[in-house]
């Protein structure tokens, strides 16, 4: 071969393979930040986001680091019953004590709202208040948070109807996937997954957050994470995801758990 096309062609090689990775596109990594520019496009491409502004409303970060699985309940509740007739909700009157009420009307008037606080969500909790905390349970061991049973006893006890689905058999994916897409474009029915954030390398561990929506073209679904001041919300690809929910916690499965009024 020629010396000058042999040297062309090497340049034209080296060339492409520096393209390709500094222009590497934002689809081939698993996670992708939803306010970038590939997170914002997939959103607005999506044909399976009703979910996102459903819940966006009524979104607060947990209040502490065990409470994933008790912010996401909240968030889910209030949008299911915040406005709505048929439930009476009990405002948190720890927000604002007795004594700071003072120069409030004293002809009955409440200063707070009648919507779900993670402190009345955690009081109808199947786990005490303190085991979630880390109280040894009976065989002395320390169980911090919910686990994804502990999460749909929670929604039960405040008159929800679950499905849970466990995703420690791979087999079931596709099945799974669709129910999981199928929540996404319902009204009124919402999802909350229960994952391992070592499988998507990310900082911390088992945890809980609502999926608020779906891309096609990306294969991707789009996680409203509660921990919004340690991670932000993340598009993670389908397998990604599922072998995240296929991480067990201890000796339970994960997985996630499809939440609608009774």
């Amino acid at each position: 071969m020629n010396t000058i096309i042999r040297r062309s062609l090497i340049t034209v090689l080296f060339f492409s393979i520096g393209y390709l990775v500094n222009n590497t596109p934002a689809f081939a990594t698993s996670l992708v930040d939803w306010d970038s520019t590939e997170g914002i496009h997939r959103l607005s491409e999506s044909k399976v986001k009703q979910d996102f502004f459903s819940l966006s409303p009524h979104f607060e970060g947990q209040e502490n680091k065990v409470y994933c699985g008790v912010a996401s309940m909240t968030i889910v509740l209030n949008a299911l019953r915040v406005g709505k007739d048929e439930h009476i909700i009990a405002s948190d009157q720890s927000i604002i004590a007795q004594d700071e009420r003072v120069y409030f009307p004293q002809n009955g008037w409440s200063p707070l709202f009648n919507r779900y606080s993670q402190s009345t969500v955690v009081a109808l909790s199947p786990k005490s208040k303190l085991e979630i905390m880390g109280k040894p349970s009976k065989d002395g061991g320390n169980d911090y948070g919910l686990s994804l049973s502990n999460l749909s006893g929670l929604a039960t006890n405040h008159g929800l109807i679950t499905q849970v689905f466990f995703a420690n058999n791979l087999q079931d994916k596709t099945q799974q996937k669709a129910a999981l897409i199928s929540t996404l474009s319902a009204p009124h029915k919402y999802a909350i997954i229960n994952y391992s954030r070592v499988v998507l390398n990310q900082a911390g561990s088992g945890h809980f957050s609502p999926v608020v929506a779906y891309d096609k073209d990306s294969d991707s679904f789009l996680i409203m994470d509660v921990s919004n001041t340690f991670q932000t919300w993340v598009w993670v690809e389908s397998d990604a995801l599922f072998n995240a929910m296929a991480k067990k916690d201890k000796d339970t499965s994960r997985g996630f758990v499809i939440l609608s009024e009774a």
